[in-house]
């Protein structure tokens, strides 16, 4: 099959951000010859700025931040939200991870009397959940953060695997909870073959097997986490069973993951002839989707867990 060429350009990324670098473009390789354009009919744009709104071509958003979105912005989506839309594809952070992840290390062998109790690397403490949790988990025994936040173990970690490894658990939490919102904190956990204690997704059983972690979404109150976590410290078997069991729900890797879906994502794109939205701003219809957007942009802004 003749490969197609697609024009298309980046925008309101991060700062750094290599627009011939990165997962998206180097998946999108495997079926299109790709170009980039100043002038290019599809942009692909992210959470980060506003240069997206003087495109007036085709718009994907694409963002792994727990933010709120509409179609009034754009033609396209993927995200981290489970969304009914035939426009929109579910790729969480952490699907985007998958192939290094194959690359399991295997230290379960490693005895436990070599492994300290538990570990957190994170950068800020914008979480008051993680927060609670970190100082619950202090109260047991002393929880090593190797991040810029907390930090006692002499500076920020330069091997962030390696240092998790050394630790039989690690708090895996998100900055705030959504139902989708899976980021890489989980999977590092995992790669790390410790057994994480998790927060942020309430669907993430949808996707891992929680029998692999500690699920807080799973216990009535933090204080029955942490007696979850006492036990397992005290049991070897049970956290060996634990350590043992498939990352994935049903041992088989989530759809989400397979990244195929989205090649057939942007054919669709590619195909698409109806008007872009950004030459539509005027017409009623989406106006009121403006309107009906922004409204539930600022109700999920105000609903927000941390």
């Amino acid at each position: 099959m003749d490969r197609r060429t697609l024009h298309l350009d980046f925008a309101d990324f991060w700062p750094n951000f290599e627009k011939t670098d990165n997962w998206l473009w180097h998946v999108l390789s495997q079926r299109f010859d790709l170009v980039i354009s100043d002038r290019a009919d599809l942009l692909v744009y992210s959470c980060y700025g506003d240069q997206h709104r003087a495109h007036s071509g085709v718009k994907v958003f694409l963002s792994h931040e727990n933010r709120g979105w509409g179609f009034s912005q754009c033609d396209w989506a993927i995200t981290s939200d489970y969304s009914r839309s035939s426009r929109h594809l579910r790729v969480p952070l952490w699907a985007t991870m998958v192939p290094s992840a194959r690359g399991r290390r295997e230290s379960g062998n490693r005895l436990l009397t070599d492994r300290g109790f538990a570990t957190i690397v994170v950068s800020n403490g914008n979480s008051q959940t993680r927060e609670r949790m970190h100082d619950l988990l202090n109260s047991h025994a002393e929880v090593a953060s190797g991040g810029r936040h907390r930090n006692n173990v002499g500076g920020p970690v330069a091997d962030k695997h390696a240092f998790l490894g050394l630790y039989k658990f690690s708090i895996a939490f998100e900055n705030s909870s959504y139902p989708g919102y899976t980021t890489e904190k989980l999977l590092h956990a995992l790669q790390a073959d410790t057994v994480p204690i998790y927060w942020g997704d309430p669907l993430v059983g949808c996707d891992f097997n929680t029998k692999r972690f500690v699920n807080c979404h799973d216990f009535a109150d933090e204080a029955a986490v942490l007696q979850r976590i006492i036990e397992l410290d005290h049991d070897d078997d049970q956290y060996l069973a634990m350590l043992a069991q498939p990352w994935f729900r049903d041992n088989v890797l989530p759809e989400c993951a397979d990244l195929t879906s989205i090649l057939d994502f942007f054919d669709l794109v590619a195909n698409d002839t109806s008007t872009p939205v950004a030459r539509r701003r005027l017409r009623p219809d989406t106006v009121l989707r403006t309107a009906l957007d922004r409204w539930a942009i600022r109700r999920r802004f105000l609903s927000r867990v941390t």
